[in-house]
């Protein structure tokens, strides 16, 4: 079972960020919790939360920054259907703080014209890109 494989991959809406990769371990960020997927996992369903998602292929780790979504595990294939998703190593952290910043303004602003719920949403997904660059796996 040692060099049994999961195959991996994550789709966004905006595209394709993994396909067919075959990897040693998946590690989601489940709604209620990390949740680890390993060679034989059973078939699954979960709702993504906000967090990282890490796999493991061939002693290296790689992590994204998902920002909500669904997963399925099917025949040892992990499918990763992600609301958004960003590579660690290439997140920006002073444009994620110039985001936040120019988000809290508009929000303080009270402006009439803004969607309250979507700039507390975009605040959130910032800093969970933010954290997950930050942390180290």
């Amino acid at each position: 079972m040692a060099d049994k494989k999961l195959i991996f991959n994550l789709v966004t809406p905006q595209k394709q960020l993994v396909t067919d990769l075959p990897v040693d371990m998946v590690v989601l960020p489940a709604f209620l919790g990390e949740m680890g997927i390993l060679p034989g996992h059973i078939q699954t369903l979960v709702q993504l939360g906000m967090g990282p998602l890490r796999y493991k292929q061939n002693g290296q780790t790689e992590v994204f920054a998902v920002l909500g979504g669904f997963a399925e595990v099917v025949n040892d294939t992990v499918n990763v259907f992600a609301e958004g998703a960003d590579l660690a190593g290439q997140i920006d952290e002073e444009e994620e703080k110039q985001r936040i910043k120019a988000l809290k303004d508009s929000l303080s602003k009270k402006d009439a014209d803004i969607d309250f719920e979507l700039a507390e949403l975009e605040i959130k997904q910032a800093l969970t890109r933010m954290k997950v660059k930050k942390r180290r796996f």
